[in-house]
């Protein structure tokens, strides 16, 4: 009688580590590229609730009278952002002096931007704010103005995500951001798009929210960080994190 054992072992031979093979396989091209996956995400993940903290803490403290124009408050705002590499200049002297405030601070070195910004909702020419000036001379009546605005950090990261508010281009400011005559300058409203944002935010009634009053002010701080250590290859999982908090 013929046995079939011989053959059985003889194939089996000709089989060893196939399946070692196939498991290394399976771990190179599959649950390598998912654990890093998976890393990658985590860390956006982390640096998404500390870019969202900090704003959030700085709008608080923004709120509460803090002058982010001066150099320590700047500061602060890097400690607050600390492995997040928010970076900037040191402030710019006139005449051999350190300026003691400098509202736009920026550099093209850093992983952050941050703006500091102030506005306005100016009622009709006849409420308080138009009356200050006189109805004829107020040009910014029914629209948002700014009060001020400050920027520090990393100013190229503009091309990847810019303020939405936008700036008070050819407005007149001081030193520390402040807008001279947002009554009266055109240059110190809003743009029309921008305007309309936050009259979609703010001048509604929908769900029973009272809109803003002549007058009344928001404070806001906005932040992006990009994320360039935690990408895989040019195939970057998030290139930044966006914040914005209003006050």
């Amino acid at each position: 009688m013929n046995s079939t054992i011989p053959h059985s072992r003889r194939r089996l031979s000709r089989q060893k580590g196939q399946e070692t093979l196939m498991f290394g396989l399976l771990v190179l091209f599959v649950y390598t590229p998912l654990l890093l996956g998976m890393f990658v995400i985590g860390m956006n993940l982390i640096v998404n609730i500390q870019v969202n903290n900090m704003t959030r803490d700085l709008a608080n403290l923004y709120i509460h009278g803090t002058d982010f124009s001066a150099y320590g408050a700047q500061q602060l705002a890097q400690q607050l952002a600390t492995g997040l590499g928010l970076q900037f200049p040191t402030f710019s002297s006139t005449a051999g002096v350190p300026n003691t405030n400098q509202a736009t601070n920026t550099a093209t070195s850093g992983n952050g931007i941050v703006w500091v910004t102030q506005v306005m909702y100016v009622g009709a020419t006849t409420d308080p704010q138009c009356a200050t000036v006189g109805a004829a001379n107020c040009t910014n009546h029914d629209s948002f103005v700014f009060l001020q605005q400050i920027v520090f950090g990393n100013s190229a990261l503009k091309m990847q995500k810019d303020t939405a508010l936008g700036y008070p281009t050819g407005a007149t400011l001081s030193t520390s951001g402040v807008v001279s005559n947002p009554l009266t300058d055109s240059h110190a409203a809003l743009s029309a798009p921008n305007d309309a944002v936050l009259d979609a935010l703010w001048q509604t009634t929908s769900n029973g929210q009272s809109s803003l009053v002549d007058g009344q002010v928001v404070y806001v701080v906005e932040s992006f960080f990009q994320t360039p250590t935690f990408s895989l290859g040019t195939a970057q999982t998030l290139p930044g994190t966006y914040a914005r908090y209003f006050f």
